[in-house]
């Protein structure tokens, strides 16, 4: 099923470097979504473009190379479906070239699906997701949860093209809705 009304771009990755408590943490507090960097936010786009899109990634993918990736900064901010707890990522350079990249050769496909996710795109943040969705009560409960060691490393290898006809959470976790591009320039 490789059409759809949405798409987005990601790093999915495992941590290479992790703190011990962030597994428990996480699946007490988030989705089982992928360790992942959104690179090109949730955007319409018309039936019949994934060729487009596919040889539009396989193309980037092909121009860059394999890089580290370092989240070291507690970061926590409101949604518009409650509060998250998020790692953000050191500065990087590569990381930064890439999603502007992305961010500018796909946006020629369709609108984004909501303002906040256009924001999140103009005002790129990378970071891990470690707590969605939290209310105030459950925001502090997780707080008083959090350590001190918050290190991870990831090394970004691919990137992934997700694309779904519903902007559901089921949808964008199906792995038949995923085509993977390796860096291997």
């Amino acid at each position: 099923m490789h059409d759809g009304n949405f798409f987005q771009i990601s790093a999915n990755f495992d941590l290479k470097v992790k703190p011990i408590w962030l597994n428990d943490f996480r699946s007490k507090y988030d989705l089982p979504y992928n360790y992942h960097i959104t690179f090109k936010t949730t955007t319409n786009f018309k039936s019949g473009d994934f060729e487009n899109l596919n040889t539009e990634l396989k193309n980037i993918s092909n121009n860059h190379i394999p890089f580290a990736v370092i989240f070291d900064e507690l970061f926590i901010s409101p949604s518009s479906s409650g509060w998250c707890i998020m790692i953000k990522a050191k500065y990087n350079k590569e990381l930064l070239k890439l999603q502007e990249e992305i961010a500018k050769k796909f946006s020629k496909y369709g609108n984004h699906a909501t303002e906040e996710r256009e924001n999140f795109e103009k005002n790129f943040n990378p970071h891990i997701t470690i707590a969605r969705h939290l209310t105030l009560e459950q925001l502090e409960k997780a707080k008083s949860e959090l350590k001190k060691d918050l290190i991870c490393e990831a090394i970004i290898e691919s990137l992934t093209l997700t694309t779904v006809k519903e902007d559901t959470f089921e949808e964008w976790t199906k792995p038949i809705n995923r085509t993977l591009h390796k860096i291997n320039k």
